[in-house]
């Protein structure tokens, strides 16, 4: 195997990060990097190429690349947005990417005051983080989904369709842009049209590709397309909708549409295998006109439905997620709140049959905060984050589960490191004034299963982000190999926590509030 060798600059600063096995025994800290240059930072080629396409990397939300992060990492470049002419950034979301570019997404301002932002969108260049292209088309309510990249089909004239590359957006309309170009200007024009506009207004939620398809669900009915999953084809179609409630532009029927409220406070939507599943937690009020005897039209719980044709795999399983789903096989991942007594539980679910629970861990400790992403999938592991808010060993306690048979965890504290469980009402100006549920969308984790070390033995790596800095932590072991403060990688304790971590190849994007920073080595 061919090695390199790079020269790289690491300004250090120590975090004072102590890793614990599960038996609450510490083990001595990483060694610390001498400031200054490190002369012989060597490496395997990385070969690995997957894109980050979506919340959790991919339709199965596995949350891991077959990319690399190994160590010192150093920050490569780094981008801020810059509005336009009347337009203003009201703060960065996060960044999707592939070998051919960045896509980054940020708040503008909205079209009227009081509303939640406009979804803007740039492009940029991997190897310099210049930018390529710039999308702010003004609309007034953003709630800073991650977009999902999209292979659609257009019509070049003749009735002849031409497979290109999108991006889509579903925060207020569901709009797919070109990854080459960006945004249609027409007849000198100033206002960015897209390639497709599947939906024109109040659309908000997950999105994912199944390859073949287009699925975007919409979390909340207000001025736009029902509450509700939907699939389009690679030319904008309807395909199927699944769970839906409605009657915005057509005819209001009592009792059946007395829910003027009607959203999904949680709306986890994730793919693999030719079926598609929902983790939901509904909310139906009706304020007037209400029959008490009238059913509310769904109900909190996980959902399974076949691709193509829209037939459930088995009845709603009644339960209340804790956590956004993953995906592998005939498997589903998440964690699970018991309602009458709050107690939370790591799961595995048989998609194969009736969503049937295959393991059930012992509860997690009362005093153990769990956010939101789903589960990591990597290197046969279930990986999930909980914050310890009590006690002398405060702290973020990482679990590790076998992902076939969970068994008895692998844990760890990282002492001292916080802000890896986003908290549920968001933090640095992610929690936009319309919806209190940003917290939701924010991730921590993520997994690069393709990392070799200096010898060129495989090392599947996580890299973790917290109002600390960032940290590489070993899947085996969960050991941390690296760590770093936001200061000493980034050069600025401003802008808030570092969140959202995309690993590409050998590049590791993050952000704050202010701007996207490229890592490597």
């Amino acid at each position: 195997m061919t090695l390199k060798t790079r020269g790289v600059v690491l300004m250090w600063s120590a975090v004072g990060l102590v890793a614990c096995g599960g038996s609450g025994t510490e083990a001595p800290p990483p060694p610390a990097e001498t400031a200054g240059v490190v002369t012989s930072a060597v490496v395997p080629p990385c070969t690995g190429t997957n894109a980050w396409t979506t919340l959790g990397h991919d339709a199965r939300r596995s949350s891991t690349s077959d990319g690399c992060a190994w160590h010192p990492l150093r920050k490569l470049w780094e981008y801020a947005p810059t509005a336009g002419a009347g337009r203003t950034v009201q703060g960065v979301e996060r960044v999707v990417a592939n070998t051919g570019g960045v896509y980054l997404t940020w708040n503008s301002n909205p079209n009227y005051v009081g509303s939640g932002g406009s979804p803007a969108l740039d492009k940029l260049a991997v190897d310099t983080g210049a930018n390529v292209w710039s999308v702010d088309r003004q609309l007034n309510d953003n709630r800073g989904h991650w977009p999902t990249m999209f292979t659609y089909e257009k019509n070049v004239g003749g009735g002849v369709y031409e497979a290109k590359e999108g991006i889509v957006r579903n925060d207020d309309g569901i709009r797919t842009w070109s990854q080459q170009f960006g945004a249609n200007y027409y007849s000198g024009g100033t206002i960015p049209y897209a390639e497709y506009e599947q939906a024109p207004n109040d659309s908000w939620g997950q999105s994912l590709s199944d390859g073949t398809r287009l699925w975007v669900y919409n979390q909340l009915h207000y001025h736009g397309p029902k509450l509700g999953l939907r699939s389009m084809d690679k030319r904008g179609n309807l395909l199927l909708e699944l769970n839906t409630y409605g009657y915005y532009g057509g005819t209001r029927v009592f009792p059946q549409h007395q829910w003027d409220t009607a959203e999904d406070r949680l709306g986890s939507i994730a793919a693999d295998g030719g079926f598609i599943y929902l983790a939901a937690i509904y909310n139906f009020q009706c304020s007037t006109n209400c029959s008490a005897t009238e059913p509310r039209p769904f109900a909190t719980g996980l959902y399974g439905w076949d691709v193509a044709t829209g037939t459930a795999r088995w009845p709603r399983v009644a339960l209340e997620p804790a956590s956004h789903i993953s995906v592998s096989g005939n498997r589903i991942y998440l964690l699970e709140r018991d309602p009458a007594t709050g107690t939370v539980t790591f799961n595995i679910r048989n998609a194969g049959y009736n969503g049937a629970s295959l393991f059930r861990s012992a509860p997690l400790p009362a005093s153990h905060l769990t956010g939101f992403q789903a589960p990591v999938l990597v290197a046969g592991r279930a990986i999930f984050a909980a914050q310890e808010t009590s006690g002398s060993n405060l702290g973020t306690v990482l679990y590790s589960f076998d992902a076939l048979s969970g068994g008895t965890p692998l844990t760890t504290t990282l002492t001292g490191v916080y802000d890896v469980i986003i908290p549920f009402y968001g933090r640095d100006l992610l929690d936009f004034s319309t919806t209190p549920f940003a917290g939701r969308r924010s991730t921590s984790i993520a997994a690069a299963s393709g990392t070799k070390d200096d010898a060129g033995v495989s090392i599947p790596t996580l890299v973790i982000t917290s109002r600390t800095g960032l940290h590489v932590v070993a899947v085996s072991t969960l050991s941390t190999l690296w760590s770093a403060t936001k200061a000493s990688l980034v050069g600025t304790s401003d802008g808030g926590a570092l969140r959202d971590p995309v690993i590409v190849k050998d590049r590791v994007y993050v952000v704050d509030r202010n701007k996207v920073y490229a890592l490597g080595l």
